[in-house]
């Protein structure tokens, strides 16, 4: 059996999903796409009454996971809704090619609660961009391609931050998004100290906008209704 167990934006799991986590044999866990504090973890261990073991990318990318689900119970932790990554559908696809049983238990996500944080109509938002932290002989720069298309298109655009190999600061963001008219930076969104700020990128830059791990958007032309929720998020009020 293999469960498949979204933690939420906020590392908070659903009743059904701890039900779960209970009567599985081994729990695994992935935080490189959003860091979890330890003690987070040593709380739901606590719960569920039993270790849950950190798994790193090259082993949920293998088929691990899989093998184990053969003959144990095993579930997957993963940030936000499992399956709004493609890892994660092709671990349920092999399970199921396997004749392994499969559950899901989904959760909230970044793709929902980022534009209702920010007052934004979700089904005016186009492709989501990602933007990678430098590496020697590897700066891509599609993600601002995407962004210009959807704001040809009047749609927004979630701008997600790299976590490796370590996240991104929002000002590091902001400076690879420059030639943008104005942004929305959102701070660790689910959390108590968690903060939204909007404004031009230029006046954000010098503004106090939380702390990692960061998400942005980039708003097209806004309705009316969601010009009047954007503009109590302006930096400095």
């Amino acid at each position: 059996m293999l469960y498949l167990i979204g933690t939420g934006i906020s590392f908070d799991l659903t009743l059904g999903a701890v039900e779960a986590l209970k009567g599985c044999d081994e729990a695994y866990l992935e935080r490189y796409t959003n860091p979890i504090p330890d003690e987070r973890i040593k709380a739901l261990e606590r719960i569920i009454g039993k270790r849950i073991i950190l798994l790193g990318r090259d082993k949920v990318e293998s088929d691990f996971l899989v093998e184990k689900a053969v003959k144990s119970r095993v579930a997957l932790l993963a940030s936000g809704d499992p399956l709004t990554a493609t890892t994660h559908i092709t671990l349920l696809m092999d399970a199921r090619k396997k004749g392994i049983d499969t559950s899901v238990f989904h959760n909230s996500s970044i793709y929902t609660a980022a534009p209702g944080k920010a007052g934004l109509q979700i089904y005016r938002f186009g492709r989501t961009a990602t933007l990678v932290n430098p590496r020697p002989r590897y700066n891509p720069t599609s993600s601002l391609d995407v962004i210009r298309q959807n704001l040809s298109l009047n749609m927004h655009t979630l701008v997600l931050l790299d976590t490796e190999p370590q996240p991104m600061e929002a000002r590091a963001a902001l400076d690879m998004l420059s030639e943008f008219g104005s942004a929305v930076v959102l701070s660790r969104i689910g959390e108590k100290d968690e903060k939204v700020s909007y404004g031009k990128i230029a006046d954000l830059k010098n503004a106090e906008l939380g702390k990692p791990p960061f998400a942005i958007i980039v708003p097209a032309k806004l309705h009316p209704v969601e010009e009047e929720f954007i503009s109590s998020l302006e930096a400095g009020k």
